[in-house]
Formats: C-alpha cells, structure tokens, sequence
C-alpha cells in the first residue's frame, strides 16, 4: 500500500489543505505521476500526483474537507492485490467537513479574528478578496478552523448583487453611469476605467483609499450601464461624453484617475479645459504610443464562454491566481452581446489593426496640474516603455511583479501614490 499524501511545497508555510476535486475514483488504475487530487493551499490550487502506480484503493478526504498537512488524502495497493477487507478508519488528521446543514452562513456575522488586528484568512483568499472588493470582516470562515478560505470569499461573490445594485448614490448624467462612493466632502476623485471594464473595476483601489475619500465611478461610452457614443467613435469623442455627464453631475472640480482606455480619455479630457483638474493619475495609460495587444483586443471582445474569456482575463495580471473561476464568469456576466457589439466598433476606430491610433503625448505635456504615470513592469497589453514618452513634469513608478492592472494587484502600492500626488496639488 502506498499513501497518497500532501505536504508543503517549495517553503510555503501551510497548516491545512482543502480537497478541491478527485481525478480518480476507487478502483481505477494509476500510473506514478498522473494527477489523482487538486487541492487548495495557502496561495493557490495545488496537483498531486500519483506517488506509485497501481490502483487507487481508498479515498480518505472527500471533496471539500479541511485535511491537515501530512495527512493521508488516499491509497494506492498494487495492481492484482486482494483489496483490504477490513475498513481502514481515516486519517486522525484530518478534519470532517461541516455538514450543509449547519455550515456557517459566509453573509451573517463577522469571523472573530485570530489577534486584536489580524483576520484568519488564507493569503490567496486576501488577494482574491482585494481584487473584487469584498471586505474579509464581513465573512464568517466555513471551515472548523475558523480560517477564511478562497471558497468563502468566492461564495460571497456569487451571492453578492451586481455592481448595478450596490449601496451607493447612482446618477445617470447624460448618457453615462455615474455612481458616487465614500466621502461627500472635498474635492472628489473621478475614475475611468480601461477598455472592456466597468467602473466596479476600480473597487479594490476604492477600498484602499478609505471610506472619507469622494470617489465618482464613470462607466465608460459603450461600458457598463451607459450607452454607446452617439456618433464617430473617438478618445475625444468619449471625454466629450464624460465632461458632459460630469457638469450635469455638477462637478466642476476634481482629482482625475484613468486606467488604459480609460488614461487616454483622461488626457483628453484634461485637454479640452472643461473641468478644474487638481491633479492627474494615469495607470497603464493608453495614447502615448502606437504599440498595444490586437491579439488580446479581439480575442476578448469575441469570448462568449468562460473556457475562451479566461485566457483573455489572464493576460491582464502577473498573478495568475486573481482570475478565479468566481472572477471569469462575473466578467463574462458582464459583457453582454450588446456590449460586444459596441466595444468591437470602439476597437476598430480607437485600435486600428490592432494599433493605437490617438497621438496623446502633445496634449499631456500641455497638462498643468501634478501628474503620476504607474505602469506594472510585467504589462503585456501596453509596454511599459510608453511611460517615457510622458513629459518631464510626470513622475513615473513602475511596479515589479505587476501586470496591466496595478490597481487590482497592487491596490494599496496605487492608493498611497494617488493621495500622494492630490496632496502635491495643494
């Protein structure tokens, strides 16, 4: 008999494990090395194989058991060999799972925390946690250990409203979707998010910055819940769009934020001397060069099934374990064929084969107010490169280990850098 066991991996520190799902079932042939149990770690879903070939005799932890690391998730005997016949009882080690009936529910109350200041939470669930806004206080660990597990926070976005329904103030100005978050009072921030996002994008940063900063979230032309451009199809035409729906929204004043698409249009917008623009921070922002990823333009814009979108979504971050299952299918709720539909017209007159065809880098060199350019050094959307093109009056930050969405992967690196460049304005 051979014990099919999980222990940790190159140096990461694990107490316990989930079964995510068994790639066998008792009475099948093995052969040594062939995948028999994906289970969940600290960091991310982890393989194990076969540690010798035969037949998988016994499985010892079911599907979304706890196992302590060392346990014996299962047995393997030798081919040809008698199968036991006394029932071997499982592992000491590991932990049986909640039963559903009785299963904590992840939305009632908040887990009591393992210190005065610290949550029990896996660093994966803290990251995944991040990248789509939820709050850790607000969930309640289904594991006896009362540690919160990626399947808690995925849980709580399943169940969780759209961004159309969330708590906050919604105005439509114009023809675009504004929501306001945070604080009601100084000078707010307004956020443009990049191509084929929404303004929910932006919650993880949102969440970084603090309930007492006044954000403004605009769904791009064509994004969200606003509607397309009436009209030729243009950067200019889009900040035309979105400095009509903020003097309707009466804001005259503001610290401006653009991400991607959603930076060009910032530039643009700044240009057109239509608002008071306190300070200007640009993310990955397009327009400052001609080179950007036609590949991932069109295969994004023509996924229809979360098995073509995925790879899509993955090309967006250095951290692979952001694009959840829970991630992908919100992301492809989201685009709807008449978001398709508009999104591939954007595409063909803003990215031309493929290319940026909007020269911006004359216009942000004309912008007075302090400017902050952050570009993730693994970008693979739009080079990193582009930053240089700015002019000397943009302080720029390249962030290691960050792909095109610094904001989601690196939210608090972003926050920190964005009040540090509204304080510089005065």
């Amino acid at each position: 008999m051979t014990d099919i066991t999980v222990v940790g991996a190159g140096g990461e520190y694990m107490e316990s494990v989930v079964v995510v799902a068994w790639h066998k079932q008792p009475g099948e042939a093995v052969a040594a090395g062939d995948l028999v149990v994906t289970v969940e770690t600290a960091k991310a879903a982890t393989d194990i194989e076969a540690p010798a070939s035969g037949v998988l005799d016994q499985i010892r932890a079911k599907i979304g058991e706890e196992v302590a690391v060392g346990s014996v998730l299962g047995v393997i005997r030798e081919a040809g060999a008698p199968t036991p016949a006394e029932t071997i009882a499982p592992s000491a080690a590991v932990r049986p799972p909640v039963p559903a009936s009785v299963a904590p529910e992840p939305l009632l109350k908040a887990t009591a925390p393992a210190t005065k200041d610290r949550l029990k939470a896996s660093p994966l669930a803290r990251r995944v946690a991040v990248s789509e806004g939820v709050d850790l206080s607000v969930l309640t660990a289904s594991s006896p250990s009362g540690r919160i597990k990626l399947r808690d926070v995925e849980a709580f976005v399943r169940r969780r409203p759209s961004h159309a329904a969330l708590p906050a103030a919604t105005a439509a100005a114009g023809e675009l979707s504004l929501t306001r978050r945070g604080g009601r009072h100084g000078t707010p921030f307004v956020f443009l998010h990049g191509f084929g996002a929404d303004s929910f994008s932006w919650q993880p940063l949102i969440a970084a910055l603090g309930p007492d900063v006044a954000a403004v979230l605009v769904d791009l032309p064509g994004h969200g819940r606003s509607s397309a451009v009436a009209g030729p199809v243009s950067v200019e035409a889009l900040a035309a769009a979105v400095a009509a729906a903020l003097a309707t929204a009466g804001i005259e004043e503001c610290h401006l934020v653009g991400h991607s698409l959603g930076g060009a249009v910032a530039i643009a917008l700044a240009e057109t001397g239509r608002l008071a623009l306190r300070s200007l921070t640009l993310i990955a922002p397009a327009g400052l060069g001609p080179e950007i990823d036609g590949d991932f333009l069109a295969g994004y814009g023509r996924a229809r099934r979360a098995e073509s979108l995925r790879p899509w979504l993955l090309r967006l971050f250095a951290d692979a374990a952001i694009v959840t299952p829970g991630y992908v299918a919100a992301a492809l709720a989201a685009r709807t064929d008449a978001l398709r539909a508009t999104q591939a017209d954007l595409v063909e007159a803003v990215f031309p084969d493929g290319t940026q065809a909007t020269e911006l880098r004359p216009a942000l060199r004309r912008v007075a107010a302090p400017q902050k350019i952050i570009w993730g050094e693994r970008d693979r959307i739009i080079p990193m490169r582009h930053a240089l093109n700015a002019g000397a009056e943009a302080a720029l930050h390249f962030l290691p280990e960050i792909g095109h969405m610094p904001h989601v992967e690196a939210p608090a690196v972003v926050a920190r850098l964005v009040l540090q460049n509204a304080r510089s304005a005065g």
